[in-house]
């Protein structure tokens, strides 16, 4: 029999139908059986259990854990993490599946801290390269080498990756085009004049106390103490706080001694609690214009954007970001430095009429990609982050399983290419060649894969493979070739 939850939620447990009962605890859930007829499966040895010091599991995939460890740990706190728990008939332990974030965190088990770590779904995958393209900065690798960084104990932490582009980029901004802002002082000077003299405090104060040679003056001068600097100083501290959690200690060491190298740039600047809204108050015009894409980089980490720094009611003890979002975001941009290509901007619409033509509401069509080839021809694209990720919710005729690389399958889902082919058909987007773009990671000795198509369907739908891998950049052309070849 199949253990019932906890008391959070028993007395919603006794009022479902014994055949299908669901009860939640924020994401995590009890299912049972909804038939007579169902079996359990023998189980097998947990993946997780109380005592581990790591707990592993790769995105949008499922590990086992045991009942003590998932009751060591709050509800809520799993919730925060994107983890949902499931218990079949019979089973012992509980089937964890992880959603679409990837990092690390810090779980407190029984009074232990656990590093719990979701590693990315797509082996070989360069989070560098991703990095680079998805902020347009694409030389992270070689700023961190400049940095005189230990980059293979970063590459081998994703979560270091991330720390480390971010504060590879403040340290190389810092070297080039940190700059000094005017204050505004007061400052009693003795035997000497400096900018205004405070004529009424010379008076009643210097004078009264005949003390003529005591000069209260106010003036300007230079200085790196400036509210943007203090806030990019305040994102570096963020950083080394976030690097405490990352659980090699290889990376963790590289991590510190490359924030320690860029603090170091900051040390005449004041150390302030500061808030992403604060960016908005600057001024990053003129001889601050250069300030504008770092100042976005260091939002980006305040708010969580790729990082986040604040789940539930633990602060400051995880790592988490979506490798779908930067995907996406560096396939948009390496497809706008496709030479001779260019980007569609339009908005597109699906609407519901009646009978007698009356709007009876309507949708938005957007499409990730539409871009115009250097001969002219349109394209609608789609990104697709998918890889071989177990899925007892689909059935079989409703995907096709692809295997471009050895030992990667990529999942291609009928509902897909019914969305592609109804893009291509859209009356303001009509056109012949649709692609769905899928990532993989092609090892050095393996070709880059043609395109395939999907037959029996007007647009032919096709597709086409993104490497994402260690020779990722090296293959933009192939990528670039494959799409001028549909």
């Amino acid at each position: 029999s199949t253990p019932k939850p906890s008391s959070a939620a028993s007395d919603v447990y006794k009022r479902q139908t014994p055949w299908r009962r669901h009860c939640s605890l924020g994401l995590l859930r009890v299912e049972h059986a909804t038939s007579l007829n169902s079996r359990a499966m023998p189980d097998a040895a947990a993946d997780w259990d109380v005592g581990m010091p790591t707990l592993l599991i790769a995105e949008q995939s499922t590990a086992r854990a045991t009942n003590a460890l998932i009751e060591a740990v709050p509800a809520n706190r799993w919730q925060d993490l994107n983890l949902t728990f499931q218990k079949a008939p019979g089973d012992e332990d509980w089937t964890v599946r992880a959603a679409d974030f990837t990092g690390i965190a810090r779980v407190d088990v029984e009074g232990v801290p656990v590093h719990l770590k979701v590693t990315p779904k797509i082996q070989g995958l360069d989070l560098f390269f991703l990095a680079d393209w998805a902020y347009g900065s694409k030389s992270v690798g070689k700023k961190l080498t400049d940095a005189r960084a230990n980059l293979a104990a970063l590459r081998s932490e994703p979560a270091a990756c991330l720390l480390g582009w971010y504060v590879a980029e403040v340290l190389a901004f810092a070297t080039r085009w940190l700059r000094r802002g005017y204050v505004v002082r007061e400052e009693d000077l003795i035997g000497r004049v400096r900018g205004r003299i405070d004529v009424a405090r010379y008076l009643n104060r210097s004078l009264a106390q005949a003390r003529p040679h005591v000069i209260p003056a106010r003036f300007t001068e230079p200085t790196h103490d400036t509210a943007v600097n203090r806030y990019l100083k305040a994102g570096l501290r963020q950083a080394a706080v976030l690097a405490r959690a990352v659980p090699l200690d290889t990376a963790r060491t590289a991590l510190d001694e490359l924030t320690r190298r860029t603090l170091a740039m900051f040390a005449g600047v004041s150390d302030v609690s500061v808030r992403p809204q604060d960016a908005r108050r600057f001024n990053l015009s003129g001889p601050l214009r250069h300030y504008a894409p770092i100042v976005r980089f260091t939002t980006a980490l305040l708010e969580g954007t790729y990082v986040s720094t604040e789940i539930g009611g633990h602060t400051q003890d995880a790592i988490m970001w979506s490798l779908n979002g930067l995907y996406e975001q560096a396939l948009r941009n390496v497809l706008d430095a496709w030479p001779g290509a260019s980007g569609v901007r339009g908005r597109h619409r699906a609407t519901l009429i009646d009978g007698s033509g009356r709007v009876n509401g309507s949708t938005p069509v957007k499409p990730d990609y539409v871009i115009r080839r250097p001969d002219g021809v349109r394209l609608v694209l789609d990104a697709k982050y998918k890889n071989v990720m177990p899925s007892t919710s689909i059935e079989p005729d409703e995907m096709i399983d692809l295997t471009p690389t050895r030992g990667q399958r990529i999942r291609v889902r009928r509902a897909d290419i019914y969305q592609a082919v109804a893009y291509g058909r859209h009356s303001g987007l009509r056109t012949d060649q649709v692609a769905l773009l899928y990532p993989i990671a092609l090892r050095p000795d393996e070709p880059y894969p043609a395109p395939l198509r999907v037959r029996g369907f007007s647009p032919v739908c096709h597709i086409v493979f993104f490497d994402v891998g260690s020779h990722a950049d090296a293959h933009r052309l192939d990528l670039y070739q494959a799409l001028e070849g549909l």
